[in-house]
């Protein structure tokens, strides 16, 4: 019982120290989907979450503006931020287009906070950017994400990939797992049905030769069909541990507006990068 206990306690630290792990793009920007916006992370340190917060964001206006050649005032720019004034009010004061699409907070050993900002920041100042979707905010970096696809992939065939970016490959994996599993049991019940048409003791020798043929290509169909079924498997798990994850989402849903009769109704985008 005391065994059991303590494995359940390094367990639950084992969780905590995995959950306290920044996400994979504070390491690691990820790429823009197009040619319009680019990805920058800043961080910044504060006595509180709030003036971090501030002070990672003032890098990112001031790092855009250097680059787009925009007129900048950091003084400013704080006030701003203090005063709780809204990113979008501030990018269009300033004509510096930036998008902030993650934030992770960390408490320092002394007190203090540092504040990790994932921005979409525009390429050029006199190109609008197209915003497109980031939803890996909580992804872990490095093993943590290699476990939970691992995971994911021990229990459906293929998941782990897709979770990675690669859905193509997780469709094809998955798919390719139930056919054969499929045709595994499919051959199992037709060599089960010829093998009690065999045990009918009326049967004709020609019927029962007929039966014995079928019953052994089935059997044999069958063994070959659940080693496919296995090797695939095993390197669905393979896969899915060690492939490196894709920044651009391979699934993505966007809010869109649809022309109607009454003029624009809401609609939902769907993509998928293979």
């Amino acid at each position: 019982m005391k065994h059991t206990f303590f494995i359940i306690i390094m367990l639950l630290v084992a969780c905590c120290a995995m959950a306290q792990q920044a996400p994979l793009w504070t390491k690691v920007i990820p790429k823009a989907g197009n040619q319009t916006y680019m990805y920058l992370c800043e961080q910044g340190v504060g006595s509180d979450v709030k003036e971090a917060y501030n002070v990672a964001m003032t890098r990112v206006f001031q790092s855009t503006a250097n680059r787009i050649g925009q007129p900048f005032d950091s003084g400013k720019l704080m006030e701003s931020l203090a005063h709780g004034t809204s990113l979008e009010v501030i990018s269009r004061t300033y004509n510096i287009p930036i998008n902030k699409v993650c934030q992770y907070d960390e408490q320092l050993s002394n007190g203090n906070y540092r504040v990790y900002v994932l921005c979409q920041v525009a390429t050029a100042g006199n190109v609008a950017p197209l915003w497109e979707p980031f939803s890996q905010c909580y992804d872990r970096g490095g093993e943590e994400r290699n476990g939970i696809a691992l995971l994911k992939s021990a229990f459906v065939p293929g998941l782990g990939q897709m979770g990675k970016g690669y859905v193509g490959e997780g469709v094809i994996t998955l798919v390719g797992e139930v056919a054969l599993i499929g045709g595994t049991v499919g051959c199992y019940y037709v060599a089960q049905d010829k093998l009690n048409v065999m045990r009918d003791p009326l049967i004709s020798y020609n019927d029962f030769t007929d039966a014995r043929t079928t019953y052994n290509t089935c059997r044999a169909t069958s063994y070959i069909l659940w080693g496919t079924a296995a090797g695939l498997y095993v390197f669905n798990l393979i896969r899915a541990a060690s492939m490196k994850p894709r920044f651009k989402d391979g699934v993505v849903f966007a809010p869109i507006l649809m022309p109607s009769d009454a003029g624009v109704m809401p609609g939902v985008s769907f993509s998928i990068n293979l």
